[in-house]
């Protein structure tokens, strides 16, 4: 029964790196020299619109091309790959408070008062490094929340 769990979690957590590993390929499809990637371009460019404002003057650049979400986007969806990663094979129960989220929260609100007040000007790297920070802890509060919903066995009252 308990191995069974693990295979399970394994399965679902390889699925999130799957999928968190298709949408990354999808963002740097700049990045490659295929004609069909690029031909795909626009469409992507709607579909990652959905997800980020895109502003141009924010987004990280390959082949003078931006890519389809912006410099913080980016630097969420990889700390969450690579948090995927690093949980594919760390089973530990992790006990989650609020005050995580919140501390790791802050740099990104921090990062964006900032620039609003034009404390400093925006800058891709600060903005991708609180993303990064910012997408890993959540990664791990929502993995946390869909296996608590699909693995915790409820008491019927």
């Amino acid at each position: 029964m308990f191995i069974n769990i693990i295979i399970k979690k394994f399965l679902l957590r390889f699925s999130f790196l799957i999928l968190l590993s298709i949408w990354i390929f999808g963002l740097f499809s700049p990045c490659l020299r295929l004609e069909t990637l690029n031909n795909l371009y626009p469409f992507s460019k709607i579909m990652y619109s959905k997800v980020c404002h895109q502003n141009m003057s924010k987004s990280f650049v390959c082949n003078d091309i931006p890519l389809l979400v912006c410099a913080r986007c980016t630097g969420i969806y990889f700390g969450s790959a690579i948090t995927s990663l690093v949980f594919l094979f760390f089973f530990k129960t992790i006990i989650l408070k609020t005050r995580y989220l919140l501390i790791f929260s802050t740099p990104v609100l921090i990062d964006v008062i900032s620039i609003s007040l034009k404390i400093y000007p925006y800058n891709k790297i600060i903005s991708s490094g609180t993303g990064f920070l910012f997408g890993s802890v959540v990664f791990i509060y929502i993995l946390s929340g869909i296996e608590n919903l699909l693995f915790t066995k409820k008491n019927n009252l």
